[in-house]
């Protein structure tokens, strides 16, 4: 048989064995996932030409939809938004003049506020130089100011003026006085009112100080609700990664893919019209979407080590940076790309300036189901024996490189499976604590080191996740998965874990300050990010390239406890002011996860693999 022209031997009825020249393009039309369809995944048929840098950009663009659920900080803060106030009402004395305040404050429109006046338990409208301010004020009674003074990157900008509304002279209509004052901001107004009242002759000044907090919200959520329906998109995430891997083998990585798009897309599709039911968003976005989430996260890791076992770190990488770009950009998308005072977009303020969160959920929805889809269609395996052109599988060694396979029954009985089991959990428990605090203790340690303002503060932690944390998760994925295949991923997983430890250690020291603050986000952030390049890397190294779709979906359970156990105790003790009990423990257990790297080794071969 001539060696140059690919062709198929029959062996059997039902299958056909590809005989291929190595090359780095071949033919294919569909994925054979088993089923009806044959028993063995046989891959890729003959068809159009494909390179195999196309599983590449199909799964950056399904990682990038994916990284969905870490864009769900964007939500929050809307979500939390205080109701408006349809019932305002307030009664204040000042030297025997009753004063009776009626009318709601709206952000963005005109308002109808109505004064009136009591003396003597009589209405009075012997008033004079009336005047009404409007200020808006912080929690510690501040004026809010427009353009903060923002330290960043050496640069200082110049203060604005307070934010305010008025002077206003209401007008007399019938027996209540009058104006219609608009606000552009939510929070807490401040009324301050100044009248001079005739009473019997003489000319009285009184003043009054009124306190009205404006809202703008349509759901009114708790914080810790908010925050629920993270948890639980994060619970099913990891454990439909495990049914997913399972699923694979059935239906085949490209019909799961769809699935997981069409799984994720309905969710947030669903909650936009879900009114304002937590409950509901609980089940759309936190189950179902958790759901699709997990079906689809593994598909583009499975298939890229097949398409690359001379590349696995790198294309592993590859695949799952889009999911930490991806929260970069759904964030900025719904809030504008602002990093502190640099406005790439000028300035529209997102989409959240011109739609409603529920328009925002279906706007995503469809971006979603469309992005997993279109890089789900090319999923598919290579054919059976094909491998890359200049490369011969490694001879089995201690660091075998994934040609011996395990069931997931036989991987989960080996010591190797419960140290990377650990690994993973302490290493994406320490990363998803700072994603869950690093504003709220950045905001503390940076008023309380550095004498900021509040506002400083909140401007300068939000530019240490929005920017150098999430751009370094997103790099992180890439630069370790290569790292990794040049170095071993034993080395890898040392030094990573050696420096997230010491840096988690530090960060509560240096925290306090702008630019260590930035510094220390980043390399947490890119140390985050290499968590999900290393470990399918090494499942596949240890545990065989054909099974680490579903093989991985059990190392990745330990995420789903390193999420629910960092960000808990990271809340925990911010509560009580006690961040070193945070921060430290979590950097001497990376330590620790750095000694359990030094004894990694390949496991024995498994035993012959049974059902």
């Amino acid at each position: 048989m001539p060696s140059t022209s690919p062709a198929c031997v029959k062996s059997h009825p039902s299958q056909y064995v590809h005989i291929l020249p190595p090359k780095e393009s071949v033919r294919w039309k569909d994925d054979i996932g088993g089923g009806r369809r044959g028993k063995h995944n046989g891959g890729a048929k003959m068809g159009r030409p494909m390179n195999r840098w196309i599983i590449v950009a199909g799964a950056i663009l399904i990682q990038l939809a994916l990284g969905a659920i870490y864009a769900w900080s964007a939500f929050t803060t809307p979500l939390a938004a205080p109701l408006p106030d349809t019932t305002f009402e307030d009664i204040t004395v000042d030297g025997g003049l009753v004063f009776v305040i009626d009318g709601d404050l709206a952000v963005g429109k005109d308002s109808d506020i109505y004064m009136s006046f009591f003396y003597n338990g009589i209405e009075t409208t012997n008033i004079t130089d009336l005047d009404v301010r409007l200020e808006l004020k912080n929690s510690q009674g501040d004026v809010v100011k427009n353009d903060k003074i923002v330290p960043y990157l050496g640069i200082v900008y110049q203060e604005g003026e307070p934010i305010t509304a008025g002077p206003f002279t209401p007008e007399l209509d019938g027996d209540a006085y009058h104006f219609s004052p608009r606000v552009q901001k939510a929070g807490c107004w401040h009324y301050t009112i100044s009248v001079t009242h005739n009473e019997s002759g003489n000319l009285t000044i009184h003043n009054f100080e009124i306190v009205e907090n404006v809202g703008t919200g349509s759901f009114g959520f708790t914080a810790t609700q908010t925050q629920l329906i993270f948890a639980v998109g994060l619970l099913f995430f990891a454990i439909f990664t495990i049914i997913g891997g399972r699923m694979a083998a059935k239906y085949g990585h490209r019909n799961l893919a769809i699935a997981g798009g069409v799984l994720l897309g309905l969710g947030y599709i669903l909650a936009s019209f879900s009114g304002t039911s937590f409950i509901l968003m609980v089940l759309f976005i936190g189950v179902l979407g958790g759901m699709g989430i997990g079906l689809g996260y593994v598909v583009p890791i499975a298939i890229g080590v097949k398409w690359f076992p001379d590349k696995k770190g790198l294309v592993s990488g590859l695949a799952v940076a889009g999911f930490g770009f991806g929260a970069l950009l759904w964030v900025k998308l719904c809030t504008g790309f602002v990093f502190g005072p640099v406005k790439l977009t000028g300035d529209w303020g997102g989409l959240f300036e011109t739609f409603t969160v529920s328009q925002v959920f279906l706007i995503y929805g469809i971006s979603f189901l469309v992005c997993v889809v279109l890089g789900g269609l090319v999923m598919v395996s290579p054919p059976k024996g094909w491998k890359p052109e200049g490369w011969n599988p490694p001879e089995q060694t201690s660091s075998s490189s994934g040609g011996q396979e395990f069931t997931s029954a036989q991987m989960r009985k080996t010591p190797q499976y419960w140290m990377l089991f650990f690994m993973f959990m302490v290493g994406a428990g320490a990363g998803l604590m700072v994603i869950g605090v690093i504003q709220l203790f950045g905001k503390y340690a940076l008023m309380n080191s550095s004498n900021m303002s509040s506002e400083e503060a909140v401007i300068i932690a939000g530019t240490a996740f929005a920017l150098f944390y999430s751009l370094s998760n997103g790099i992180g994925r890439i630069v370790w998965g290569a790292v990794s295949d040049k170095i071993g991923r034993k080395w890898a997983f040392v030094s990573m874990f050696g420096l997230q430890g010491i840096v988690m250690i530090l960060f509560f020291f240096v925290g306090g300050y702008e630019y260590p603050l930035y510094i220390a986000a980043a390399i947490i952030g890119f140390n985050f990010g290499g968590n999900f390049a290393l470990f399918p890397s090494a499942t596949a190294d240890f545990f065989g390239n054909k099974s680490v779709g579903l093989n991985y979906g059990w190392v990745f359970l330990s995420y789903g406890f390193g999420g629910l156990i960092g960000p808990t105790i990271g809340g925990m003790m911010g509560d009580m002011e006690m961040w070193a009990w945070a921060f430290i423990p979590a950097g001497v257990l990376c330590l620790i996860a750095c000694a359990t790297a030094l004894m990694l080794k390949a496991p024995e071969q498994a035993p012959p693999m049974t059902e």
